[in-house]
């Protein structure tokens, strides 16, 4: 007569495990959980982008450079947004120098987009920036604040994500910058 009693505390123990288990399994069917974290996309400065020059006159030596911008560091603070995706406020940093007090107030545009973790670009934005230089000084320092939102499912998801900024930049500009990254010959 044991068996039976037995079996019926194995029953009550299933109910109760199934009773238990219900609400976390039906909470992974309509959203997130307690237990997922939000998390934030990686940030970066696109390489090779990161560097804009601008050049006074025809040539393409770093004598003829007479303003260049590089993008120092790209940060990011996530929340939640009401519908469930991902909010970033993104913050570009930014160091521009001057080779002439007569150079006043040069203009980069930039971007700022989303990729996806096979670097598929799935947003982009642009935006222009003007440095501001004062009397004299041959360095100004700044940043730019930009809120980008990833429409996910999953608050958790974030980190499948990137947010990359870098200059449009002409194809000059790029060879000028990937020369610079080749090592001196001399």
């Amino acid at each position: 007569m044991k068996r039976p009693e037995s079996a019926e505390r194995l029953k009550r123990r299933l109910a109760m495990v199934a009773a238990l288990a219900l609400p976390v399994l039906l909470a992974g069917c309509f959203g997130k959980t307690s237990a997922e974290t939000l998390t934030c996309p990686g940030t970066a400065a696109t390489p090779g982008l990161d560097v804009a020059p601008l050049f006074s006159g025809p040539g393409r030596t770093r004598d003829d450079v007479a303003t260049a911008a590089r993008i120092l560091a790209v940060k990011d603070t996530c929340s939640e947004d009401k519908n469930g995706s991902i909010r970033a406020d993104v913050i570009v940093m930014f160091t521009i120098v001057r080779a002439s007090p007569k150079v006043q107030n040069p203009q980069f545009t930039y971007f700022v987009a989303v990729v996806d973790s096979a670097s598929n670009i799935l947003n982009e934005q642009r935006f222009g920036l003007v440095a501001h230089f004062a009397g004299n000084e041959s360095v100004v320092a700044t940043s730019e604040n930009i809120t980008v939102h990833l429409p996910v499912k999953r608050v958790g998801a974030g980190a499948d994500y990137a947010i990359v900024a870098g200059f449009q930049l002409t194809g000059d500009q790029i060879q000028f910058n990937n020369a610079q990254q080749q090592p001196s010959t001399q």
